[in-house]
């Protein structure tokens, strides 16, 4: 036990026997019953609290646990207060404890903050808690500097526990800090009231101002002393808002243009801004835009005569004719090149100027970045040549050997073959009468155009070209068999070995008739045709050989495909007669199990007492329905 709990007790004996004269008998109490203890409600062996040697010395080894003994647990500060504090001579505790918090606490808020007294406080201190999340609750929030402020500044009557009828209005707190203002007379200019207009409750200092937004404080215009603007004491409203209306001197002292003699408009946003008055931004009327090469350049080097900046031609030859006139490579004078600069030359840069070729010829892949000279031969002739390909390439026409085109009368339209990518590699389109797919891709010519010079006139029949491999062939032996010399037949362009037989489709092969070579039926050498398509023309050694059932003996018939598939020749499917359907237990057993003379399948009766008579002796007596279907079923016997 805690020491404090031992000083408690030992305070609660001494207070208990203080107050025996003056406690109040409990109900139905009589002389006769002895007199009133201070622990009525307690075990009666006092000598598990108390020292035999002395009545108000509590054992050093006494513990006493509230929620046991009594079922309530103390928390916070009530586990460490005294326990005359709530067990004392003013009546029984539940009387109090009924009340909840006031029982013990008196409401100094006179009930105008309701009954839950936790809403603010707790059980380890009394001092309020989170009262300015509470104040949000009412109409004035305590936020920045309110927050700290002590409640009697604005609830004066807060002692008393009075605080309602506060006003939320700043001038009711702020009356006098309205006739402080240094800068501004608030009372001249009206301004006692709505302080929330330029003041925050964060800090009452420095106030930040809205300005009107039909002249907002931007960049350079905020931050401003009031005054810089407003040079008339006490009066702001009234001035025009109008930069000159300010800067007329900065205006009139400009003469990087001379704004006055140039006749520049006096409305100076036109080119500044409020971030900064140097550094103005002259926008150039949109008819001739400064962009790239014309964007920072000073006025004058255009403009050359002083104080006219109206009036210039927007022609490029008017600033560049000493370019023009100066150019040879090409010369643009001697060749009567356009003097409309643009239409080779951009902003960006004047060298390099781009021209566009006419769309009748464009220079794309090799014919781009040459010089101008490397078609144009003729000095100063732009104009008039020929746009055929062969007017400039003749003698790679006629160079050429493999194949020779002028031996081969080849085109000379050189775009039927070539490319401005790359003049070498050219890409021959075969006639569509016989494409060049997969194998046949990728050939030299002379790989089927054997006679030089030759190209037209070619059979398109696989065979003229593949007649040795046909004679060839053992595997079958194609001659031999008499098999189509129409290639394509079995044969494609992807691949000449791996032909692809498609067996008449009287017989296709399916399953494990696929994939076996033609000699397997095929068995007379160089005989393709002519076979029977009946199974048992293949399979008769099989028929002979079975032995469960004896296909043979039992005169099954030969046409195999009633119980056997291509899938597998073993495990066949036998369905029984639909005079007997094989259902449930009679689909498993042999066959032997019901037809039980060797070999015989046939003329067996339907009835169940054909196979059951025993079972139906056994368990009728020989009586009773011989129609063993009206109760038995073919799951089960029993």
């Amino acid at each position: 036990m805690r020491q404090s709990h031992k000083i408690i007790l030992a305070s609660l004996v001494l207070g208990c026997v203080v107050a025996c004269a003056n406690l109040v008998p409990r109900k139905g109490w009589s002389p006769d019953q002895g007199p009133v203890v201070p622990h009525d409600t307690f075990p009666a062996d006092c000598s598990l609290c108390h020292e035999s040697g002395s009545w108000n010395k509590i054992k050093a080894d006494f513990s006493f646990d509230h929620e046991k003994e009594t079922g309530v647990k103390l928390n916070g500060a009530h586990d460490t207060a005294q326990c005359l504090l709530c067990h004392n001579d003013r009546g029984p505790v539940k009387q109090f404890a009924e009340k909840g918090c006031r029982g013990c606490h008196e409401d100094v808020h006179r009930g105008q903050l309701g009954a839950l007294c936790q809403q603010c406080h707790n059980e380890d201190t009394w001092r309020p808690l989170q009262s300015i999340a509470e104040h949000a609750r009412t109409r004035f929030p305590l936020i920045g500097g309110h927050a700290a402020v002590d409640c009697t500044s604005c609830h004066p009557n807060a002692s008393d526990g009075v605080f309602v009828n506060a006003s939320i209005e700043c001038e009711a707190c702020h009356a006098k800090d309205v006739t402080r203002s240094p800068s501004v007379d608030h009372i001249a200019l009206g301004l006692t009231q709505g302080c929330n207009r330029c003041h925050t409750p964060v800090s009452w200092t420095p106030a930040s101002f809205v300005h009107p937004a039909s002249f907002p404080l931007t960049a350079g215009h905020g931050g401003v002393n009031c005054n810089s603007c407003h040079t008339t004491p006490g009066v702001f409203t009234g001035l025009s808002t109008d930069c000159v209306s300010c800067h007329l001197p900065n205006f009139q002292a400009t003469t990087n243009p001379n704004h006055v003699a140039a006749g520049f408009s006096t409305n100076c946003k036109t080119c500044h801004n409020t971030a900064g008055w140097q550094g103005a931004n002259f926008i150039h009327p949109a008819s001739f835009p400064l962009t790239n090469g014309h964007s920072a350049q000073a006025c004058n080097a255009c403009h050359t005569t002083p104080g006219v900046y109206s009036g210039l031609s927007t022609s490029c030859v008017s600033c560049h004719l000493p370019q023009y006139q100066a150019t040879t490579n090409p010369n643009h004078a001697s060749a009567g090149f356009s003097t409309d600069c643009q239409t080779c030359h951009s902003t960006v840069a004047w060298p390099n100027a781009t021209f566009n070729h006419p769309a009748s010829f464009p220079l794309s892949n090799g014919h781009s970045g040459r010089t101008c000279v490397s078609c144009h031969t003729t000095p100063g002739v732009w104009t008039g040549l020929s746009t055929s390909c062969v007017s400039c390439h003749l003698p790679q026409y006629q160079a050429t050997t493999a194949p020779n085109h002028a031996a081969s009368g080849f085109s000379t339209d050189c775009t039927t073959c070539h490319t401005t990518s790359t003049w070498l590699g050219a890409s021959f389109n075969h006639p569509a009468t016989f494409p060049l797919s997969n194998g046949h891709a990728g050939r030299a010519c002379n790989a089927c155009h054997t006679t030089p010079g030759v190209y037209t006139g070619l059979s398109t029949t696989c065979v003229s070209c593949h007649l040795p491999e046909y004679q060839a062939t053992t595997n079958p032996n194609h001659a031999a068999a008499g098999l189509s010399t129409d290639c394509k037949t079995c044969h494609n362009t992807t691949a000449w070995p791996g032909a692809n037989f498609n067996h008449p489709a009287s017989f296709p092969l399916t399953q494990a008739h696929a994939g076996r070579t033609c000699s397997q039926c095929h068995t007379t050498p160089g005989v393709y045709t002519g076979l029977s398509t009946s199974c048992v023309s293949c399979h008769l050694a099989k028929y002979q050989a079975t032995t469960n059932p004896n296909h043979t003996a039992a005169g099954f018939p030969t046409s195999c495909q009633t119980c056997h598939t291509p899938t597998l020749w073993t495990n066949g499917t036998f369905n029984h007669p639909s005079t007997f359907p094989l259902t449930n237990a009679h689909a498993v057993p042999p066959c032997s199990r019901c037809h039980t003379t060797p070999n015989v399948f046939t003329g067996l009766t339907p009835t169940c007492l054909n196979c059951h008579r025993d079972d139906f002796q056994r368990g009728h007596n020989s009586q009773g329905n011989s129609n063993c279907k009206a109760c038995h079923n073919t799951r089960t016997w029993n």
